[in-house]
């Protein structure tokens, strides 16, 4: 499937740039728009999926700018999210007014709105497939809507599927569980992040550096786990150490509260001749998990379920 194509309208150089920076980070194809005018000339293209759009801008303002590409059927399907200051009450009921998917008001966390693009792009996948009222019901049920990622319902289909195949084929599979092991603020008066961004965040770095055949889901809270098909107990150490040091390394802000968190994680690996269950592979990972914020610096704890 080809990239999907993103328009960032603002008249700020460092706003877009940033907001463009965000969506190649996370796959997407951007392009800038420096004004009201040029969005419009831009969208007309016909290869915009998405606009993020602020209202402050020369020559024609962002309520004018969406209003004609919802009037016009050749841009009418392009999705529009707001971005700006402008958030009063009245603000947003205008913007929604005028047919757009959602309304985010600046200062703004970078990740959050790459998760609320991602949304409503896959919400529009969902609406564009055709899919049956029964699979729609499921996409919801099986998606976090915080993070974007999978919920644990899905988690446990999907470990169960590759515990079997690993039963059957003899081949390995890991699954890692995480969980945030403390949160300091780096200014005290300021205090910390929401726990919202915080995990938001935290969602992303974990998505990034999965496979595509990995399973990423948030299982419960701050807790987070990932199954990683024809992993070794070493791969899945190597991944959750990897995983750990970025997070620490990572200051959390949004935009203006910085932070620091550290994550703890479980990991079993299955690759014996013994018929497992996934609530059991899954409940070993959760011990592993206990263990490792029981002990002091026990960032790891890994154990293979051998017969």
């Amino acid at each position: 499937m080809s990239k999907y194509r993103v328009c960032v309208a603002d008249d700020d150089p460092e706003v877009a740039d940033i907001l463009c920076e965000g969506l190649r980070l996370n796959d997407y194809d951007a392009v800038v728009a420096r004004n009201g005018q040029e969005a419009l000339d831009v969208c007309a293209k016909g290869d915009i999926d998405l606009i993020l759009l602020d209202v402050l801008m020369p020559d024609i303002d962002g309520y004018e700018v969406c209003r004609r590409l919802k009037s016009s059927i050749a841009t009418q399907d392009i999705l529009v999210i707001f971005v700006t200051v402008k958030g009063s009450l009245k603000d947003v009921s205008l913007g929604r007014r005028l047919g757009a998917v959602d309304y985010i008001t600046k200062p703004y966390n970078l990740p959050m709105v790459m998760l609320r693009v991602d949304s409503a792009l896959r919400n529009k996948n969902v609406e564009d497939s055709r899919i049956d009222a029964e699979e729609a019901f499921a996409e919801i049920i099986d998606t976090d809507h915080l993070t974007g990622l999978r919920s644990r319902h899905f988690l446990m289909e999907r470990l169960q599927e590759e515990v079997e195949k690993a039963h059957r084929y003899s081949f390995p599979v890991s699954c890692c569980v995480f969980d945030i092991d403390e949160v300091r603020a780096l200014d005290e008066d300021l205090g910390t992040v929401s726990l919202d961004d915080l995990l938001a965040e935290l969602a992303l770095i974990l998505r990034n550096q999965a496979r595509s055949c990995d399973v990423v889901a948030r299982c419960d809270f701050s807790e987070f786990a990932v199954v990683l098909p024809h992993a070794t107990i070493d791969d899945a150490v190597n991944f959750a150490n990897r995983i750990i040091k970025e997070v620490s390394e990572t200051t959390f802000s949004h935009p203006t509260f910085p932070t620091q968190t550290s994550l703890c994680a479980g990991i079993v690996t299955y690759q014996d001749d013994v018929g497992r269950s996934a609530e059991y592979v899954f409940r070993e990972a959760m011990c592993r998990l206990l263990e490792a914020k029981s002990v002091a610096n026990g960032r790891v704890v890994a154990r293979i379920l051998a017969a």
